[in-house]
């Protein structure tokens, strides 16, 4: 349940560009309506410690990278295990939920910002 359910969320997401944070929201709220428990973190990988830290999702044992915290446009992918045993420390976030309208106000704002 939770690999298709990730697979058709990056699928249904794909051509969509957030910023780090928005994608980490998206993952977030779309976990919570479709009843997939999910977790996000600040998360620092072994490869570059000190450096830019990464939003990430954990749903299940599936690790997505929301993109670089201080990245405004960023795609959702989906880590492999050789990239989940390089995160070096992960600190827990807390984030609202939103609605399925709020999400589709969010998408559609940040394509109309896009094509200004």
């Amino acid at each position: 349940m939770t690999i298709q359910f990730v697979e058709s969320l990056l699928a249904a997401y794909a051509g969509v560009t957030l910023s780090a944070w928005d994608n980490l929201r998206l993952v977030l709220s779309e976990c919570a309506h479709h009843g997939c428990e999910a977790k996000g973190f600040e998360v620092e990988f072994l490869s570059d410690p000190g450096q830019t830290l990464h939003y990430g999702v954990q749903v299940g044992n599936i690790w997505l990278d929301c993109g670089k915290t201080n990245a405004y446009s960023a795609a959702i992918t989906r880590l492999t295990d050789e990239q989940v045993s390089c995160i070096n420390a992960k600190q827990p976030l807390e984030c609202a939920i939103l609605s399925q309208e709020q999400l589709g106000l969010l998408c559609m704002q940040n394509a109309h910002f896009d094509h200004c």
